[in-house]
This record gives structure tokens, sequence and C-alpha cells, in this order.
């Protein structure tokens, strides 16, 4: 018996990642402020995004996290909190992550991603992203 795919939205798989900023800004409801961090987007939807980072964040505290990336020449900064994580190797996590974002948020982000699905069918850069150069690849997923 298959899983079924219980995802709410479509979801946009990135042949070349974004490349994003995370930082926390709120642990067990008590808000704080750090430092931005290098984080890959792989995959993103409506509803959520699926990021390769550094980090090793814990899965049992209340973390709120702030995305910030670039679309088409905006610059995006949404809320999430951490649903899933897997070890890719001893320095590089994937985590899945669920947006909590307000209804003029997620229209905004829906018309990007609308226009994302378009454009990377017809390419896989698009200047106006924040799409990772091969350089910055190689760089974030070189062992250190």
């Amino acid at each position: 018996m298959s899983k079924a795919n219980k995802r709410e939205y479509f979801r946009i798989g990135l042949k070349i990642p974004l490349s994003a900023q995370l930082k926390i800004v709120g642990i067990n409801n008590i808000l704080v402020d750090t430092k931005y961090a290098r984080i890959f987007v792989t995959d993103i939807s409506a509803g959520g995004l699926r990021v390769h980072s550094k980090l090793d964040l814990p899965l049992n505290i209340d973390l709120l996290l702030e995305f910030m990336f670039s679309l088409f020449h905006s610059e995006l900064k949404v809320l999430g909190t951490i649903v899933r994580k897997s070890v890719i190797s001893s320095s590089m996590y994937e985590y899945g992550i669920r947006f909590s974002l307000d209804e003029n948020q997620h229209t905004l982000l829906m018309g990007h991603l609308n226009l994302l699905s378009i454009r990377l069918r017809q390419s896989n850069i698009i200047s106006s992203c924040s799409f990772c150069s091969e350089e910055e690849m190689k760089q974030f997923y070189s062992a250190k």
C-alpha cells in the first residue's frame, strides 16, 4: 500500500537550489534575534520549504525561524517551524519547514511560486531569483 501524499500545496523541486538565509527569531515562545546563516532551498511550496543547512538544530524545542530569499527581485521574509529533520552528512542536515504565513504573505508567495513554476519549465536559472552559483554549491557542500 502506498503512502498518500498529504501535502496541501503543489511543490516545486529545484534542480539548482535557491541561496537563502535563516535565523532563529523565537525559542519556546520567547523572542530572540540571532545572526543569519546560509541555507539552500531544495524545494518550495506555499506551505513550506525543504532546506539544506550546516546548522544542527534541535527538534525537541519550539523554534520559530525566519527565512529570507529572493524571488523575481522581491526579497521575501517568511516565518516557519521545523517539521522534519534528517542527516545528510556529518556536517549537513535537511529540514522540512512549515510556513506560518498571514493571508497577505500567502497570496504574495503563491503568485511568486506560480510564476516560478512557469519560468522553470522554460529555463533552469532565472536571474531575478537567488539561485546558487556552481561555486557557492561547491563551497557549501564541501566537507568542513
